[in-house]
């Protein structure tokens, strides 16, 4: 009868830290759809804090959540509307009497300006289609053909486009681009928005010239992915993205979007790769050559890369133990063996935080860094791994806790090794997070590629405009710049080719977003 009772006892303790389980998985599910995305603890949660029910020690310093609040300096000036649009043309209009007004109806004595006002209007001038018609013609030397029996010829020229054998100039492919992929305007939309205008562009002629220009365009990509490949620290992620099959319909296999990034703060490249699965064989096969730091979270797919180091994403280690805090109250905060967890995390990024803030402009910031988590970060990692060895001992393996500690346990020790070997290296991949993001708004709007010609395209084209984004650049006019001597050069000629590219120091500074 007892051990009846006492198995009956550990099944009902089994059901409810399931049923617990289930309702923070709906609770989190609820709250990434309609509550913050944000991982930071609120004010009420990040005062408690309570070490005392195991392996306590009077002697040892036990970390402690801070709460952590933001100052914004103000500036000494006001800023408006005018500041806003500071970086703008500005046309001056005077608005004077005419010559045969500027007398006193009543003496007629010559009237002076006493004072003026000012107002200012932001004007708009709408978008504008016109067919542009290039005619070139052949001059002939008759005197020549007489007496030799040899016309000598000449032909004159017309401007070089991307698409040659297309009417799409520069002008207007490079918009199509920008609107579909930077402001995630599917190409149906294109085609009524361009109607509007005048033009019947229809959303296969559209989608021609895209696949077209990501053609043309493959040399500038490959030699984005080899300068990437060059790099001494990589970020990576994945994302699925729908893919039509050859017979129009939606395929029932999951496709991958993998992106790479290089985080530099000086010279950042981003480069999409289409795949048609998750295997570990595409990071492989993409990373082939590399052999310094990539970063990832703890998909284990990544590890048939070789010959690299890999560091992992403490973000992603943050996450488990804030899904299991953040729907807590106040009481159930206080014994929470979560909230430990976070907390050591939320120091880890603290320092971060700060060195940022004090030594993030100085030419030695990584080197600052690397000292100061030396210092700093590695004994409150080394006290993270100690909590999460004793903590999983008594863990129920299938509450949410247990499922953050099984998370974390493998991936820590590797953090804290790889971690502390460079000051460039980031404590987290949200930097790759960031950079997938407009893929994803793109793909919430467009739901599908046609072909695997399309997604191969798309990722051509997100791999130059983000990585031009994330150089500071206005997309819209480098595509034009790159387009306009793209068109006029040899694509086998390297070195024409690396002033191009989005991160050259030869990109003109008028391309760049202009500073308030």
């Amino acid at each position: 009868m007892e051990e009846e009772l006492e198995a009956k006892d550990k099944e009902i303790e089994n059901l409810k830290n399931e049923l617990a389980y289930l309702k923070n998985q709906v609770l989190n599910k609820n709250r990434k759809i309609f509550g913050s995305s944000s991982e930071q603890a609120n004010t009420i949660q990040v005062s408690f804090f309570d070490e005392a029910e195991k392996d306590s020690n009077l002697k040892a310093a036990e970390p402690t959540i801070e709460e952590i609040t933001y100052k914004r300096t103000k500036p000494t000036s006001n800023t408006g509307k005018k500041d806003n649009l500071a970086n703008l043309e500005k046309i001056v209009i005077e608005h004077k009497l005419d010559e045969d007004q500027q007398s006193c109806r009543d003496c007629s004595s010559d009237l002076v300006v006493i004072g003026k006002k000012s107002k200012e209007v932001l004007k708009y001038i709408p978008a504008k289609l016109y067919v542009e018609e290039h005619l070139t013609y052949s001059y002939a030397c008759r005197s020549c053909e007489e007496n030799n029996d040899k016309a000598n010829i000449i032909t004159t020229k017309a401007p070089k486009t991307l698409l040659h054998k297309s009417m799409a100039s520069n002008e207007l492919l490079s918009h199509v681009i920008n609107l579909k992929y930077q402001h995630a305007l599917p190409l149906n939309r294109q085609e009524s928005y361009f109607k509007m205008m005048g033009a019947n562009l229809s959303r296969q002629t559209l989608a021609n010239w895209v696949i077209g220009a990501a053609h043309e365009l493959d040399p500038i990509y490959q030699l984005m992915k080899e300068e990437l490949l060059k790099r001494n620290y990589i970020q990576a992620d994945e994302t699925v993205v729908k893919v039509l099959d050859d017979r129009g319909k939606e395929s029932n296999k999951q496709k991958y979007m993998w992106l790479y990034k290089c985080p530099d703060k000086d010279q950042p490249i981003i480069i999409y790769d289409y795949q048609k699965t998750r295997s570990g064989s595409c990071p492989k096969g993409f990373l082939s050559g590399f052999s310094k730091y990539i970063q990832t979270d703890g998909y284990a797919g990544y590890n048939k890369v070789e010959n690299v180091k890999r560091l992992y994403c403490l973000a992603h280690i943050r996450r488990k133990f804030h899904e299991i805090i953040v729907n807590l109250d106040e009481e159930a905060l206080k014994s929470s063996r979560a909230l430990i967890g976070f907390n050591y995390c939320a120091q880890l990024y603290k320092i971060e935080k700060d060195l940022k803030e004090q030594h993030s402009g100085k030419e030695d910031f990584y080197e600052r860094r690397y000292k100061k988590r030396l210092d700093a970060s590695k004994s409150i990692i080394e006290e993270f791994i100690d909590y999460v060895d004793k903590e999983i001992k008594d863990a129920v393996p299938k509450s949410a806790l247990g499922k953050a500690l099984a998370y974390t346990k493998p991936l820590l020790p590797s953090f804290l090794k790889v971690f502390l070997e460079d000051g460039s290296l980031e404590i987290d991949n949200n930097s790759a997070e960031r950079s997938i993001r407009p893929f994803v708004v793109g793909r919430s709007n467009w739901l599908f590629s046609a072909s695997t010609k399309g997604a191969e395209s798309s990722a051509l084209i997100y791999s130059i405009t983000e990585t031009a984004k994330n150089n500071n650049l206005v997309v819209e006019k480098y595509l034009l710049y790159l387009m306009n001597n793209f068109s006029n050069i040899d694509p086998q000629d390297k070195g024409s080719l690396l002033k191009l590219l989005p991160f050259s120091k030869e990109v003109p500074e008028s391309l760049k977003v202009q500073a308030k």
